[in-house]
């Protein structure tokens, strides 16, 4: 499982409703390359921070949602963390 992948999927969903490639998407953004715009949407990484604004503006992107969206992801992230079962100890002879 990706650790930004409901991120990915509300980044594509957007991207794609709003008429974009990868690749025009990359360029309205300024310095990101198509690579980057694949990896956000495959949950592999998010964006930078500096891309937040403009992503909110070019792709018309609900600031609540987005919120929420990314707290879903880290919610599972925490949850994987705090319910994983503990891993047996070797002990030493």
């Amino acid at each position: 499982m990706t650790e930004f992948f409901e991120l990915g999927q509300y980044l594509k969903e957007k991207r794609v409703s709003s008429g974009f490639t990868q690749a025009e998407l990359a360029g309205k953004l300024g310095d990101v390359h198509t690579q980057f715009v694949s990896n956000w949407e495959r949950g592999m990484c998010a964006p930078p921070n500096h891309c937040f604004q403009l992503l909110i503006s070019v792709l018309d992107l609900n600031r609540d949602k987005l919120v929420k969206v990314m707290l879903a992801d880290s919610k599972k992230i925490i949850s994987k963390k705090v319910f994983a079962k503990p891993k047996r100890q070797k002990r030493a002879i």
